[in-house]
């Protein structure tokens, strides 16, 4: 649920990361401790949607090998078939939350 929110607004998320990475070391000049949380939450944002992000391509990348490996399987046998989709099921169960 929180990792298919980041996906469908990381380009937002990133970018007020970013300001606020940035925004943290010009309020170090007025208030070192201000500007320390701001800059912190600012790289926190920016860590985590490289997670999600580096999470999503792993996953996109591992199901199309899983397809073409058991798709060449699923020609002599019918139970490879079932068996990928029940693996491309449960890989992207953990970024959305269910199983």
């Amino acid at each position: 649920m929180l990792g298919e929110t980041i996906l469908k607004y990381w380009k937002f998320i990133l970018a007020a990361g970013i300001i606020m990475a940035v925004g943290g070391l010009f309020l170090q000049s007025t208030s070192t401790v201000l500007g320390k949380i701001v800059e912190f939450f600012g790289f926190a944002l920016i860590a985590i949607v490289a997670y999600v992000l580096g999470y999503k391509n792993a996953t996109d990348e591992a199901e199309k090998q899983i397809k073409a490996e058991l798709e060449k399987l699923a020609k002599q046998d019918i139970r490879y078939k079932f068996a990928s989709e029940r693996a491309i099921k449960n890989l992207k169960a953990p970024l959305s939350g269910k199983k």
